[in-house]
């Protein structure tokens, strides 16, 4: 059973997305070089948390591939200007939270 849902992209996404958020948290770089976090990153609530990020993330996907799914189906589609309009929005949020 657990070969089947690994043949599943979904799951496999939720993996990789595990995996990286996970992997990313685990070290960091500063001037004496790479500092690595290994009592913190084995906590079980960062786990939890990698996993609910991931969790979060693949479903954020299923529901976006499902809204195309019906987009597709009802013959209406967005232009390019749509998406170029939205990915410049979220780059002035993103700059906006950083700040």
């Amino acid at each position: 059973m657990f070969k089947i849902w690994l043949k599943n992209k979904t799951t496999q996404l939720f993996f990789v997305l595990w995996f990286h958020i996970s992997l990313l948290n685990l070290f960091f770089v500063n001037k004496g070089g790479f500092v690595f976090l290994w009592k913190q990153n084995a906590e079980l609530n960062t786990l939890l948390t990698h996993f609910c990020s991931a969790l979060i993330a693949t479903l954020f996907y299923l529901a976006i591939t499902k809204i195309r799914i019906v987009l597709a189906d009802k013959k209406f589609s967005f232009s390019h200007n749509v998406f170029v309009f939205g990915s410049v929005i979220m780059v002035i949020l993103i700059g906006f939270i950083l700040k």
